[in-house]
């Protein structure tokens, strides 16, 4: 009775929508039966844990931190990555290619970009400051989601196709410290030993392979939790739908997605593919509601 109130309050706000309730109450109720012992979240980062805008207009991406201010270590540089996602952004959602044909192309862009940023003569400070000077910004009460995932040990995995370099840099700078249950898994930088920037990590991560088949699953974070059951996944575009596949587990996925611009073709893909969405809202409220219901299947304050 306690799960259906909750889920009344949380289903009449005007910027939430539900696929199919019954469902969603069905699986809220296994998950909140296992408690949050058995929980693992899977997380994008741009425009899902981050704003994708704000009062003063659109916020950027972790890779918009490359694509705004490189010209301040190499004059024009900016420009040439923008140049890339002018070419390939129009593949990356052209209706009538398939995936498997699409592809190629997401390969060819992330290694010319990745090729560009490190024509740069960037280092670790540089980036530091850039990440200092740029518009990323987590969404209101981010913070505090984060810190009550740590506090009741449900394991986060901020899944992207950005730079995780950006993404570390971000939470230190917001939260003093990366919390120990957070693993990322993303672009990551290999610096010199004077910290320059020498070359991305592989394997590269685009937007068409963001799932755990390419997570090398091996080190103490997935020892720890790869036995977890039920995952709660977030992301902001189609292609988060699938971050979960490769991943093993015995129980439910729940699905929050955030539709940022809001258009009715979108909407309808986003209501086929998640089992909440959340509409033009820029605060964790959603996902902390549930991970409240999860844990204490007590009353939630929405």
């Amino acid at each position: 009775m306690q799960l259906q109130m909750d889920l009344d309050e949380l289903l009449n706000k005007p910027h939430v929508r539900c696929r199919n309730r019954e469902a969603l109450e069905k699986k809220l109720l296994d998950v909140m039966a296992d408690g949050p012992d058995d929980l693992m979240v899977i997380s994008d980062f741009d425009y899902t844990l981050s704003r994708a805008y704000d009062d003063e207009g659109k916020c950027w991406s972790t890779l918009g931190v490359f694509d705004i201010l490189a010209d301040q270590v190499k004059p024009g540089l900016g420009k040439e990555i923008i140049g890339l996602w002018e070419r390939y952004h129009p593949i990356e959602y052209d209706p009538h290619m398939t995936l498997a044909e699409k592809v190629p192309h997401m390969e060819d862009w992330w290694n010319k970009m990745h090729d560009l940023i490190c024509s740069g003569p960037f280092t670790r400070s540089v980036i530091e400051d850039f990440v200092l000077q740029s518009r990323v910004k987590l969404r209101d009460g981010a913070e505090e989601w984060l810190l009550y995932l740590e506090e009741c040990g449900i394991p986060l995995v901020v899944f992207s196709a950005g730079s995780g370099d950006v993404i570390e840099v971000h939470l230190k700078n917001q939260l003093a410290k990366i919390p120990d249950n957070v693993h990322i898994i993303s672009n990551l930088i290999e610096y010199d030993v004077e910290g320059r920037l020498q070359r991305f990590s592989d394997p590269i991560i685009h937007v068409f392979n963001k799932n755990a088949t390419v997570i090398q699953k091996n080190g103490p974070f997935w020892d720890a939790h790869s036995e977890r059951k039920h995952i709660l996944l977030m992301g902001d575009s189609l292609g988060d739908i699938h971050m979960d596949v490769g991943e093993v587990h015995k129980g439910h996925t729940i699905k929050i997605g955030f539709l940022n611009n809001y258009t009715e073709e979108l909407y309808a893909r986003f209501l086929q593919g998640f089992d909440l969405v959340v509409i033009n809202d820029q605060s964790m409220t959603i996902p902390q509601a549930l991970t409240e219901m999860i844990a204490t299947g007590a009353d939630v304050n929405l």
